[in-house]
């Protein structure tokens, strides 16, 4: 263990320390009220769940519960179905959950400082992280990249632990959450890379690798996944197509390009937690900026940290730019754990004092702000009349629920299809058990076949502008559409209508539609 390890072991078991416990608890409980500033925040910001659909996208995945699924596995996917099987099908019970998932993180944040700082100061690194749009903003469109939120920062925790106290319950823990970062996304190799760097550069850590306890990770990890690699090798390594997809790359040049692009925004993020430590300093305010920065470029101030908190970066550039791959900067949102501690950690070698409590003042300031931009933003968007204010998701669905009853004499629609955000939406907002069937890529949804659609019934949701979407429709029903022109109201206004049609398709065999007519004639997946 390192001299500076040793000292802050020293000071976090110190009697200082002990009676900063309530102050470590009262800065504690912010966390929960950040998570509902948020919530409440992303429900008056937008009019819908996410305009890339990405959200009800999740639930209807979710609720087949597969091992994976055409874009991704499946962790996410299965946390939106059991939220759902508690809480109400509403955008606010949505956000609430996104949420809650960055707030664990944060926790984790909190924990995995509390290895190297006292508690007060580990509270801190949660704080500091918090404001960030990693874990705030970005956060609240709840997917592939936002659950890592959750999840990468325990994984760390429990690696240090493991690497600290050589612990079997540190090691199964270690094992099923890095297995569970992989059911995650795909893009946890780079974290699981980056630990593995850091095991072999720090000698201390190194011989961790030569206990029995090195075997229960790997196991645990290995129970966690071996359900999913069932899965990849039965669906022909399907995710494997899309992430091929979404990653495929250029030239050599293009890739460094895309990296220092890449880096560029992690800078911008990181920016406001980079601003609220340094808001905290008690005095040599110009100096703190400077020592932080520094200790990017000079580890040796505590080369544990150093190595958590710039591995998974090194790591990306090595790969993204070995593969020639393109990148989004939303990827390396989860790759920040433990940059906050590691600044911490420098302004204490430093002698460097920081006022705990003036956080409550900041972060009240913060989510005043937060509130009252959320509150523009949403109303700016109903007036300018965008998709994600305008759209009437929730309204459609609720009449076409209504249509389906009134003319099937049925009470729940057991499939849907047509547009994706709308057809998904449907099943999101009835909360009736309906499932959601793909017509254009019928090998996206598996888990229904298209006697099955032709035997349960179906209902199909088209905008009036989507060619794409009617053309397939009609090829599976033979029966005028039902014209609906529907909108919704905001923020005391009318918005304009918009014009759908639906295709009802009537359970079992039925001279209205025939399914021998069928023939899907797109394949393309839209992306994530």
């Amino acid at each position: 263990m390192t001299q500076t390890a040793i000292l802050i072991e020293t000071t976090a078991d110190s009697p200082s320390d002990s009676a900063a416990e309530p102050v470590a608890l009262r800065l504690l409980a912010l966390l929960p009220v950040h998570a509902v500033v948020w919530t409440i925040a992303a429900w008056l910001s937008r009019g819908n769940l996410d305009t890339q659909g990405d959200m009800v996208e999740n639930y209807v995945w979710g609720i087949e519960w597969q091992a994976g699924y055409a874009k991704h596995p499946p962790l996410f996917a299965w946390i939106t179905a059991l939220w759902f099987r508690v809480f109400p099908h509403i955008d606010i019970a949505y956000f609430a959950l996104s949420a809650l998932n960055a707030m664990i993180g944060l926790l984790g944040i909190v924990a995995l400082a509390g290895r190297f700082l006292p508690r007060r100061l580990a509270v801190v690194a949660g704080l500091a992280m918090a404001v960030s749009p990693l874990y705030s903003n970005l956060a609240i469109k709840f997917n592939a990249n936002a659950v890592l939120l959750s999840v990468w920062p325990w994984t760390a925790y429990f690696f240090v632990r493991f690497m600290q106290t050589g612990g079997w319950r540190s090691a199964l823990a270690l094992g099923a959450l890095a297995g569970a970062a992989v059911l995650g996304k795909y893009f946890s190799v780079v974290l699981l890379v980056a630990l593995l760097v850091a095991l072999f550069v720090r000698p201390v850590w190194r011989t961790r690798l030569l206990g029995w306890q090195s075997l229960l990770v790997a196991g645990a990890g290995l129970v966690i996944l071996l359900p999913h690699v069932h899965w990849l090798v039965t669906h022909h390594f399907q995710t494997f197509g899309y992430a091929e997809q979404r990653t495929r790359g250029s030239t050599f040049l293009t890739a460094i390009g895309r990296y220092c692009i890449y880096t560029l925004a992690q800078i911008g993020y990181l920016l406001p937690s980079f601003g609220f430590v340094v808001l905290l300093v008690d005095k040599a305010r110009l100096q703190a900026p400077k020592r932080m920065a520094l200790n990017y470029v000079r580890p040796s101030t505590c080369p544990d940290l150093w190595w958590l908190a710039l591995g998974p970066l090194m790591m990306v550039g090595a790969i993204a730019v070995a593969a020639r791959t393109q990148m989004a900067s939303v990827w390396g949102m989860a790759q920040w754990f433990a940059l906050a501690p590691l600044w911490l950690v420098t302004l204490q070698h430093a002698s460097v004092s920081l006022r705990v409590e003036r956080a409550v003042r900041v972060l009240i300031v913060y989510w005043l702000l937060v509130l009252a931009g959320a509150a523009v933003a949403g109303y700016a968007g109903v007036r300018r009349n965008t998709d994600d204010a305008a759209e009437p998701r929730a309204e459609l669905s609720a009449a076409a629920n209504a249509i389906w009853k009134q003319r099937t004499g049925k009470a729940d629609v057991p499939i849907v299809s047509g547009a994706v955000h709308e057809a998904q939406s449907f099943a999101f907002y009835t909360g009736r058990h309906t499932r959601y069937w793909d017509m254009a890529s019928p090998q996206a949804t598996p888990w229904l076949r298209v006697d099955d659609v032709q035997r349960q019934g179906a209902l199909i949701i088209c905008p009036g502008d989507d060619s794409r979407c009617n053309a397939e429709a009609t090829a599976l029903s033979v029966a005028q559409p039902v014209s609906l022109d529907i909108g919704k109201r905001a923020w005391g206004m009318t918005l304009p209508l918009r014009h759908y049609h639906l295709y009802l398709l009537p359970p079992a065999l039925d001279d209205r539609w025939s399914i021998r007519q069928y023939i899907p004639r797109y394949g393309r997946l839209e992306s994530q």
